[in-house]
């Protein structure tokens, strides 16, 4: 309970800073997102691979060509999803890297929303030390289908999903499972009349319907994007092309975990804050590249997983970068 008070207090502190600091660009010119790159929070979940940004987005709009594709390459130092640690052997010590990509791609019906998949694959150095005598290093495929659509009157995205995912170094049932989602992200520009959007917040629903069935992860997500151009470095070489995004995200388990590491406790309760800190780096802009180029960006990444729920969980402090492409 002083754990969860601590995490409680800290959440707090850290939205109220958020908002004070967007509240200060609040009577700001409209942003010109042409030129920036805003974080990357799509995350149907923690590990499904990265989206595109938000200037990315801009700009796919402005394409008469419907259809959209991105490519994404990450290279981490451990494999977090939902506050578990999927890539420490027994012990700490000396392990490789995390190799993660993600290959998406998206249809814009224009009056009926958007319909796209992922394939998501991580490849871990150290997986024959997690599983022995494993043929490869393969760890998990991922594969994602999706629609959204924005309800412009309540200014939200609404997204609704099926996840599969798969893990080859496993056998029988335990190989796969699935998962139904849907994620709420809310434009607050929209909401409070701002020339930018503040928090960005979200809300996602992950129920599994396999392996772990009935049990369910929900995240409340808020960021704030900080373009260096608008902030007095519009003229500076390297610092204009740059945006800093702090984001937080809280993860509720109702029965997951339990039934991840096969308890039976019964419990639901807050799981884990997870913070973020994400350096974004346009190459387009800095290149100058054409629009039907598409977008190519790297970001610099570091996150901290607070395990609120610490009887399962641990604290988990990880980084990584990640570089992306999408057109």
């Amino acid at each position: 309970m002083r754990h969860w008070r601590r995490g409680a207090a800290v959440l707090l502190a850290g939205l109220v800073a958020t908002v004070a600091a967007g509240a200060v660009w609040a009577d700001a010119p409209a942003r010109d997102e042409s030129g920036t790159w805003l974080a990357a929070v799509r995350e149907a979940a923690d590990g499904i691979g990265a989206a595109m940004p938000g200037a990315a987005k801009a700009e796919q709009r402005q394409k008469r060509c419907p259809m959209s594709f991105s490519v994404d390459y990450t290279l981490t130092s451990d494999y977090i999803w939902r506050g578990i640690n999927n890539s420490e052997p027994s012990g700490e010590g000396r392990e490789k890297l995390n190799h993660q990509m993600g290959i998406g791609f998206a249809y814009d019906t224009k009056k009926l929303g958007t319909i796209g998949g992922l394939i998501w694959l991580e490849w871990y150095g150290d997986q024959d030390r997690l599983t022995r005598d494993c043929g490869d290093h393969l760890q998990e495929v991922d594969y994602v289908a999706y629609w959204s659509y924005d309800v412009e009157p309540i200014a939200t995205e609404v997204e609704v999903g099926w996840i599969g995912y798969q893990f080859p170094q496993l056998s029988g049932d335990a190989q796969c499972t699935h998962e139904a989602y849907v994620v709420l992200r809310v434009d607050d520009s929209k909401l409070l009349k701002l020339p930018a959007p503040l928090l960005n917040p979200y809300v996602a629903l992950y129920m599994d319907v396999d392996d772990f069935a009935r049990g369910c992860w929900l995240e409340f997500g808020v960021s704030h994007d900080f373009a260096l151009a608008e902030m007095g470095c519009k003229g500076t070489p390297v610092l204009k092309d740059l945006t800093v995004t702090p984001s937080l995200v809280l993860g509720y388990d109702h029965r997951y975990l339990d039934k991840f590491f096969a308890t039976d406790r019964g419990s639901s309760r807050v799981a884990n804050l997870q913070w973020g800190l994400d350096v974004t780096y346009d190459l387009s802009g800095a290149l100058a590249l054409p629009v039907r180029y598409g977008q190519l960006a790297v970001t610099g990444f570091l996150k901290f997983s607070d395990a609120v729920r610490d009887d399962l969980l641990n604290d988990e402090f990880h980084g990584g970068v990640t570089l992306a492409w999408a057109w």
